[in-house]
């Protein structure tokens, strides 16, 4: 944590803790936390995308499945809504993290450029002109 207040993202950082910890509270378990990533990641707002009905099913499906999973585990009712309402907390910190990683471009680009992992660049390039195109 030390190291990226020093990059000088503290409310990046700070915000995720913050997150990490309220979702900490819910006690998920593995499985809930796999199926909640799931949903969240499969979204039909990429603009990439050339199925989105296809994306939705499957969507739904995963919450259908993360529903059905926390009734069995959690004596809560109000747990999948707990869950669901921390979504947009989420894009928030996906939106800061892109602003973060714009900002730090602009500032070292050699150090994007050379030494960031081939993986990291391709998930998380602040470019939107590079967006990935996936092929059928």
């Amino acid at each position: 944590m030390q190291m990226f207040k020093a990059l000088g993202c503290d409310d990046l950082v700070g915000a995720v803790f913050d997150f990490a910890k309220s979702l900490c509270s819910l006690q998920l378990t593995e499985e809930e936390i796999a199926l909640f990533s799931a949903a969240v990641l499969i979204s039909t707002d990429r603009p990439w995308l050339m199925e989105p009905r296809k994306v939705q099913k499957l969507q739904e499906k995963i919450y259908f499945a993360l529903q059905h999973i926390m009734q069995k585990n959690h004596m809560d009712e109000d747990a999948l809504a707990k869950l669901i309402s921390r979504i947009p907390t989420l894009s928030a910190l996906c939106t800061l993290h892109t602003e973060e990683l714009q900002a730090f471009q602009q500032l070292h680009p050699e150090t994007v450029n050379v030494l960031f992992p081939p993986l990291y660049k391709e998930l998380f390039n602040p470019d939107p002109n590079s967006a990935m195109v996936m092929p059928k």
